[in-house]
């Protein structure tokens, strides 16, 4: 599976799981439904640096991520 692939499975994650802007999300409840779509973990974090990069998320630590934008 590409990056691409990657960021587009982790954000549609995100919005089945209703994802609000401001409300941080344990990255222990996206790694398991992705890996179980055989989506590497090198990929999910390349996905996860992506959309941190195009501010769609923050990665403040602690294993968790916020998001930034409405999906």
């Amino acid at each position: 599976m590409t990056d691409i692939d990657a960021k587009s499975a982790l954000l549609k994650l995100l919005k089945v799981i209703k994802l609000k802007p401001g409300v941080s999300l344990s990255l222990y409840e996206i790694g398991p439904p992705l890996v179980d779509q055989e989506i590497s973990q090198d990929a999910i974090v390349n996905a996860l640096y992506a959309l941190k990069n195009e501010g769609m998320i923050d990665l403040p630590g602690g294993n968790r991520l916020v998001l930034l934008k409405n999906l």
